[in-house]
Formats: structure tokens, sequence, C-alpha cells
């Protein structure tokens, strides 16, 4: 049950990393959602104080169709608003999500990290993580723990087989078999 133990100990330091973002999006997106609140409710309100008095020259029957629809006009405009608002929203909150994933782990982070893990469990986040493109991430971490939940010990494990098979094959010796005359 090492890859319990290793999910158990990705999950745990993903908590603790990502839980001041986790709390700073859902005051941001709750604050959004009061203030559009707001906002929606002052433009169905003044909507409803809009008079079309002033169109009479256009016909008695245009300022009664238009009195009688504009609570829908207005409710329509806030829809229309809501959309682009939750739209923006849905943006902001993919970039932020997008950059807590391209943060950094400290290196006394993972070594803690690596320490309290099993050796395949290491080799799995190795298997992640890209060291080319720089320092382990957020992003890292989650990947090593959603590839631990796939099996990709398993699937290590038969790629290294398959691999010193094939090596062997090459090198023209079966499995088993002390040399190529044999």
């Amino acid at each position: 049950m090492t890859t319990k133990t290793d999910i158990g100990q990705l999950s745990s330091l993903l908590r603790r990393l990502c839980l001041p973002r986790w709390i700073w999006r859902s005051v941001v997106l709750v604050l959004a959602a009061l203030a559009w609140l707001w906002v929606a409710k002052q433009i169905l309100i003044g909507g409803s104080l809009v008079s079309y008095e002033g169109l009479q020259s256009l016909g008695t029957q245009v300022v009664t169709f238009l009195t009688r629809i504009n609570p829908y006009l207005w409710w329509a405009v806030t829809i229309i608003l809501t959309l682009i608002v939750l739209s923006l929203a849905r943006s902001w909150l993919k970039s932020s999500v997008k950059a807590g994933r391209e943060v950094s782990v400290s290196v006394a982070d993972v070594q803690k990290l690596a320490q309290g893990m099993s050796p395949e469990g290491v080799d799995v986040l190795l298997w992640v993580w890209d060291k080319e493109a720089g320092p382990v991430t957020i992003g890292d971490l989650i990947a090593a723990r959603e590839q631990l939940r796939r099996g990709r010990v398993r699937k290590l494990a038969t790629a290294r087989a398959q691999h010193q098979v094939l090596l062997s094959a090459r090198d023209g010796q079966t499995p088993g078999s002390a040399s190529p005359d044999a």
C-alpha cells in the first residue's frame, strides 16, 4: 500500500501549499458575486423607473408596447451582463489556477516529501517532472498524484521489464540464459 501512502503525502503537501490560493480565490469570487448581485439589482430597479412617455411622437401603441415589455428588456440586459461577468470570472479563475500550478515547490518541501515517499513514488514524481523545464512545481505534484492514482508505478515496472527484455534480445541473449551460445 505504498501508493496510498505516497498519494497521502502528496495530498497533504498540496493542501498546505494550495490553501492560501484556494482561500484567496474563494474570497474574490464571493466578493465579485455579491458586487454583481448589487449591480444587477440596481439595473433592475433603474429599469423599472424608465418612462417611455417622451416617445409619444412615435405613437401610443409604441409607448404602450415599450412600457409592457420594459421589465423583460431589463431582465435581458441583466442576463446578458451576467453571462459576461461569469465569463470574466471563469477566465480569471482559469488563469489563477494555471499560475498556481506553475509555483515552484521549495527544496525543503521536496526533501521532506521524498523522505516520506516510497522509491516507486519518487520514480513517478521523477517521471512526471521535466527537470529541463525548471524546478518541481505544484503542477508536477498534482500530476504525480494523478499518475499514482492511475497505476503509473505498475506501468513503470512493466516498462523497465520490457526494456530489459529488449536489451537482452539486442545483445543476443534471452532472458534467463547465461550466454548467447547456450
